[in-house]
């Protein structure tokens, strides 16, 4: 995993976990939002590709979606549409899941991020994970966590 500058906002009762720790071993962050016990843990993980030279967001996505129907029972890409602009393009998706009888609705969002010093790009995906029930209060912070996405200038 390529190691970058990320910075973003963790919104209000939201606490950083290690990745291992969570079941996210390859994220570069995840944040959790706690709940009483033997509630589903609402998430937010960022994940950062392979450097490369031009990115396929469309593909990407894609991938996204085939990782997830590995675990998931049932899996509906419920929306998809292009987000943003040069420089860092994007694509949104929310997807439906059933996964050991829970079901949850993740959305995503995937960033073509230019490197420094016109190395490539990379993918960066930011993914918002909860139950239906729990997605008017964790929708609106995932918004807030990829709107504050970017890459830390050398004086933050």
């Amino acid at each position: 995993m390529v190691e970058l500058p990320l910075a973003l906002d963790v919104p209000d009762g939201w606490v950083p976990v290690d990745p291992a720790e969570s079941g996210a071993p390859g994220a570069a962050l995840v944040i959790v939002l706690p709940t009483p016990e033997g509630e589903f843990t609402p998430n937010i993980t960022v994940g950062v590709g392979e450097p490369q030279s031009t990115v396929d967001l469309h593909a990407a996505v894609d991938a996204a979606v085939a990782r997830l129907s590995e675990v998931a029972d049932e899996l509906v890409v419920r929306s998809r549409q292009d987000v943003g602009e040069d420089p860092a393009p994007g694509v949104a998706q929310v997807i439906d899941l059933l996964v050991g009888g829970q079901r949850l609705a993740q959305y995503q969002v995937h960033l073509s991020v230019p490197l420094p010093d016109n190395d490539g790009h990379v993918v960066v995906e930011l993914a918002g994970t909860c139950t239906p029930s729990q997605a008017e209060r964790a929708v609106p912070d995932f918004q807030r966590v990829v709107g504050s996405f970017h890459l830390r200038a050398d004086d933050e």
